[in-house]
Formats: structure tokens, sequence, C-alpha cells
């Protein structure tokens, strides 16, 4: 579409490459833990790999009623996220990995996200994809990981400036 602008947010590494829509970053930023009384929010990412092995996320589920829920833990219990997962399918829209919020400002993860990542590696069936991606939106900045689906490896990957696309 002439004159239109896509602008992403990009994460990579040296052979991953992870791309998340502007709309899932305004969504997820809707979630940061601001406040004292704020509790971690978390999800689904949704989106799909392309033949260079560039992913892009479209997509996310956000926290439901039969989640849990507190200050420093969320844990993803309602079957609709699921569901929402297979209705993306139709469009051809897959799950990628996992996003959860933190109360830093530059977020790392726990050693239970860590455990929770590597049991998903070892789970999950990301579509199209050898990596399944981990974000953690912190206070000030938004990080991402991925786990190589054939190694169990995890690594972080590093945010590169906003590019038009």
């Amino acid at each position: 579409m002439k004159g239109v602008k896509f602008v992403d947010y990009k994460f990579k590494n040296n052979e991953t490459e992870l791309y998340i829509n502007e709309s899932v970053v305004c969504k997820v930023n809707a979630y940061r833990q601001m406040n004292r009384e704020d509790c971690e929010s978390g999800g689904l990412l949704i989106g799909r790999t392309d033949i260079h092995g560039k992913t892009r996320v479209y997509e996310i589920t956000e926290p439901m009623k039969k989640d849990l829920r507190n200050r420093f833990a969320f844990k993803r219990l309602d079957k609709r996220h699921l569901e929402e997962v297979k209705i993306a399918n139709d469009r051809c829209l897959y799950f990628k990995g996992n996003w959860h919020t933190h109360p830093q400002s530059i977020p790392a993860p726990s050693w239970l996200d860590v455990l929770s990542w590597k049991k998903a590696i070892k789970e999950s069936k990301p579509g199209e994809s050898k990596h399944i991606f981990f974000i953690i939106i912190g206070t000030e900045r938004i990080k991402a990981w991925c786990g190589n689906m054939m190694s169990g490896q995890i690594e972080e990957l590093e945010y590169q400036k906003e590019e038009e696309l």
C-alpha cells in the first residue's frame, strides 16, 4: 500500500530474527507493572515464520479470568488461550511463544522463568519455526529470548532500533 509505513520492533541474534507488530507492543504496554499493586500479566504470542526464518508476532492472548496473577508471578491456566491459538490457525497464524511482565525497569528472567522456558522448548510445537520465543515486558524496556527447538539452548535477542519495513 503506497504511503503506508509499518513499524515493527525487531530483535535478533546471529541466526534468528523476531519482529513484533506495533499493535502488539501497544497491547503489552498496557500491562506494564507501573504501580506497586499491579499484578504480573501474560499470554501467548501468535504469528508466523517466513521461508527465510524471520518470525513476526501479529497477535497475543491476554490475561484471562482463570489465570493465576500476583505481583511476582503469572501462570497461564485458562484454556481459552489455546482456543484463541486454534482460531488463529485458520488465518495461518500459529503459536510462537510466551510473554509476561515483570516489575523491573529492565527485565531479566527468574529461575522459574528459565525452568518453564526449558519445559516449553521440549513440549511446544511453534508452527513452522525452529525457535520458540519468550518476551518479558519491564517498566521501561521489552526484552526477548529465543529457545532453539533442536539444541534446547536459550539465547537473548538484541533489540534493533525501530525500522520501517
